[in-house]
């Protein structure tokens, strides 16, 4: 930079180093920067922000560094004028799906006063160009129908637990158990074998996305153990595997396993990236690349940024939204022509997880022009920080001692004992509310923590576009920043024991194929309210009720959602013509109708009248099926509804 030189390649991580040049040395201060993102929306964080725009002069930064005192307030109001007026410093970002942050911090300013991009080369150009590849076009969906039971002679029968960590719980479960992923393994192997594994000259590889480390791992496992038991049949089944994650997976030791994977393992032993990938060596993009493996499972790694032209099929067990979807799906979208000729003309993808409508939703933004529909409001910071003062579990002399102990750097063990006051009055708030079962209170100290998290990420990116004058609120960043982490949830959430639990069944149906294809445009939304909303609720219920809900919920028996309409619909019109069942809503409550028995007869003699219309639902009536009790619950709130409203005319 001193010797004049026109361009420097750096990496997020370097930048703050230049950075810290331009701040002490006063040539380069005076001096104007370009500054250009590539991959803007992931590369160009808050944190690195900051950094990048607060120019402190030389004398500010050697008075700290050799330990001297400097005025706190001072250093905050420079950096945060300095954020959002830096007149030597001009951002250029590149990105193929910009966020509504990304389009108000890069974008300029349109004859509607909303921001908008400076130039577009958009997705569908590019497709009927030829660069890339319409992913969507080779999309599958899979539906999942399971069943699952409790084990009664285990348990007692009666134990309770908040429902969606249960629900959670039960899915993570499922997730991971062998018999589901054998399943998808199958589908997987099979279809790569027929569809894929021939194109390119023989050359076509494979993703399989997973949402986890450990599920990776048993992917791997269950993957390759298939394979080899093919190939003893079938030397055509000849593909290795990678699997790729960051850090060591270790395994509960009752975890569900089966012996074709090896032996079961102990919780000593670790799982890694190179004892999974003997022989791969360490750079896995770079093994990837050659002829060798054929299929890459994935946890969180290779999903951006990957370009592997010969990857022509997805297989997604993830839960995908917005510019993830996109930018996941999109490592298939490379055009590629192999040296004799073949040219990569589709792709294929197949989820076990996602709706093809919102796979649809989350890529209509980014097909012909993303614009923002609504502007972020720079208020919603204040008035956020005003609604957790109000809580009262910190002072301003306790936000300005943290971050002034963090300004001047005076170490972790300064920062843990000045942020403790405030952690250890929400902890005993919070253990205080558990014991005496005060949901209000509870309610209160979650939508606390969640506003906590909301403030951070937000003023984060609002203060690179504002300028609010107020140090105060730049103090009160680094204060939550710091107590964010010592509340988080993770240390309030209490385990589900599923140890009684066994899956029964579980199968995978190919979706109705779906249109998906692209056509228009779509709009990103900005911030409009932070800090509104509410806790849920725990519903306690009994294990076994969710069970039978989930079960309920994934159709164990396959009936479709017309069958089950038109069984339903037959017996409310059926129960209509009871009299008394009908005078028994005008002289009852919702609550007391529900429960009543008079009722549950009426139905079982309703299915029984309408048993030749529908056979198979009424066997399953009859067999006392999972969820059973539910149904009728249900069908009894809307019998109420539907009787109430008759004899009100309506």
């Amino acid at each position: 930079m001193k010797s004049g030189e026109l361009i420097i390649a750096v990496t997020v991580q370097t930048f703050p180093f230049a950075l810290d040049e331009i701040r002490a040395d006063k040539g380069l201060k005076g001096k104007r920067f370009a500054v250009i993102a590539d991959e803007a929306h992931s590369s160009q964080s808050g944190q690195v922000s900051s950094k990048l725009k607060a120019v402190l002069t030389a004398e500010e930064v050697k008075e700290i560094e050799e330990g001297g005192e400097v005025d706190v307030e001072a250093i905050l109001a420079s950096e945060m004028t300095e954020r959002a007026e830096s007149e030597n410093i001009s951002y250029f970002a590149f990105t193929a799906t910009p966020k509504n942050k990304t389009l108000e911090l890069f974008g300029r300013k349109g004859p509607d006063g909303k921001p908008v991009e400076f130039h577009l080369y958009s997705m569908r150009q590019a497709i009927e160009e030829g660069y890339i590849l319409d992913v969507l076009r080779g999309y599958q969906s899979y539906d999942t129908a399971l069943k699952i039971a409790g084990q009664a002679e285990s348990g007692d029968g009666d134990e309770v637990v908040d429902e969606a960590a249960a629900r959670k719980g039960l899915m993570r479960w499922v997730k991971l158990h062998p018999t589901n992923i054998s399943q998808k393994v199958q589908i997987i192997v099979e279809h790569f074998h027929a569809n894929v594994a021939h194109l390119l000259e023989g050359k076509a590889k494979a993703m399989v996305v997973t949402d986890s480390r450990k599920a990776a791992v048993k992917y791997k496992k269950a993957i390759d153990a298939y394979i080899t038991k093919r190939a003893a049949k079938d030397a055509s089944y000849n593909y290795r595997t990678l699997v790729a994650f960051s850090g060591s997976v270790t395994m509960a030791e009752n975890e569900e396993w089966v012996s074709d994977w090896g032996p079961q393992p102990s919780k000593d032993d670790e799982f890694t990236e190179a004892n999974l990938n003997p022989g791969a060596g360490s750079d896995l993009a770079a093994a990837f690349k050659g002829t060798t493996y054929k299929i890459m499972l994935v946890a969180n790694k290779f999903q951006t940024g990957f370009d592997q032209p010969l990857l022509s099929a997805m297989y997604v067990d993830k839960k995908l939204s917005g510019v993830a979807a996109v930018q996941t799906l999109s490592r298939l979208n490379r055009t590629h022509r192999t040296a004799g000729g073949d040219q990569k003309r589709k792709t294929f993808v197949i989820d076990f997880v996602n709706k093809p409508e919102d796979i649809r939703a989350a890529f209509e933004p980014y097909f012909t022009n993303a614009t923002l529909e609504t502007e972020t409001d720079p208020y919603i910071v204040v008035h956020l920080a005003n609604k957790l003062a109000q809580a009262g579990i910190y002072t301003p002399e306790q936000v300005r001692e943290v971050a002034e102990l963090w300004v001047t750097r005076k170490g972790n063990n300064a920062l843990s004992a000045a942020i403790s006051p405030a952690k250890n009055d929400f902890a005993r708030r919070y253990a205080a509310a558990i014991e005496a079962d005060d949901n209000v209170t509870l309610t209160a100290l979650d939508l606390f923590r969640k506003d906590v998290s909301t403030y951070v990420r937000l003023y984060d990116f609002m203060s690179q576009i504002i300028d609010y004058g107020d140090p105060y609120m730049e103090m009160l960043s680094i204060f939550l920043r710091l107590l964010e982490k010592v509340i988080a949830d993770s240390s309030w959430a209490a385990e589900v024991d599923l140890s009684d639990v066994v899956l029964v069944g579980v199968k995978h149906d190919k979706g109705t194929a779906v249109d998906i294809s692209l056509t228009g445009d779509g709009e990103l939304k900005g911030i409009g309210a932070a800090g509104t909303g509410t806790r849920k609720e725990p519903k306690y219920v009994a294990l076994q009720v969710v069970i039978d809900k989930m079960n309920d919920l994934f159709g164990a028996e396959s009936f479709s959602a017309s069958q089950v309409r038109e069984f339903v619909q037959g017996l409310v019109q059926r129960l209509l013509a009871y009299p008394d069942l009908v005078n028994q809503t005008k002289v009852n409550s919702k609550k007391q109708f529900v429960e009543s028995q008079d009722f549950q007869a009426a139905v079982t003699e309703a299915v029984v009248d309408n048993q030749e219309a529908h056979n198979t639902m009424a066997d399953y009536f009859f067999s006392d099926g999972p969820g059973i009790n539910a149904v009728i619950m249900a069908l009894a709130d809307a019998f109420y509804e539907v009787a109430i409203d008759q004899e009100a005319g309506v």
